[in-house]
């Protein structure tokens, strides 16, 4: 009798495994800068970079008049693309970066197009950016948020700072299948508190905004 249920309960545990293998496949829904809409994809969240690069050793000066350009992003991301924007700002007027730091909300389909508007408010630097990619997560799917950003001087169009930059965070809820001590399957919950999206790219956008204020004059 104990053989027969040690046996049933392998079967069990076979079967919960075979079924967590398929059904748990990561499924994500990726909302694209490229896409207008929500679009789905099973593709697991590619490499994440995380670099920026220079173009100038240089400090930025103080008395500097700068715009925060709202990032680009989906129109599925718009408020989250504001807020982390917006994050930006504070961030670096808490550390005093610049004399006059401002949020810009013109959106444009080119950088040339950026760059005359840019020179026609007199700003001497331009923070830009895109989100390029996010990945909604859940119980079995990986969260990503991917950023890309560069700190402009609009006169000569060079860029000074380059960011390349994301994270990505674990399920929200995995399962753990693998302890278990005969008909005993204690079942493990962990990252029960996995960050999402936006959590993600408060990371980034701090991580940004803490190597800027190194270039502080």
């Amino acid at each position: 009798m104990g053989k027969t249920l040690r046996s049933a309960a392998l079967t069990a545990l076979l079967f919960i495994f075979i079924s967590c293998s398929v059904a748990g496949k990561p499924e994500v829904t990726v909302v694209s800068a490229k896409h207008k809409t929500l679009t789905e994809s099973t593709v697991e969240a590619p490499p994440c970079p995380n670099a920026f690069y220079i173009t100038s050793e240089d400090p930025f000066p103080f008395k500097s008049r700068v715009a925060i350009f709202v990032m680009k992003s989906s129109k599925d991301a718009r408020d989250i693309s504001e807020y982390l924007s917006d994050l930006l700002h504070k961030l670096l007027l808490q550390g005093q970066m610049f004399q006059i730091l401002e949020i810009d909300k013109e959106q444009f389909n080119d950088l040339k197009s950026q760059m005359k508007y840019a020179r026609a408010k007199k700003y001497d630097l331009i923070i830009a950016g895109e989100i390029e990619k996010i990945i909604m997560g859940g119980e079995l799917r990986q969260s990503m948020m991917a950023i890309k950003m560069r700190v402009i001087d609009p006169k000569t169009e060079v860029t000074l700072l380059y960011f390349d930059q994301c994270r990505v965070a674990p399920p929200r809820r995995a399962i753990s299948l693998t302890d278990f001590d005969g008909l005993n399957f204690p079942v493990k919950f962990y990252d029960l508190k996995a960050p999402l999206p936006r959590q993600l790219g408060s990371l980034v956008i701090a991580n940004i905004a803490n190597i800027l204020t190194k270039y502080k004059e």
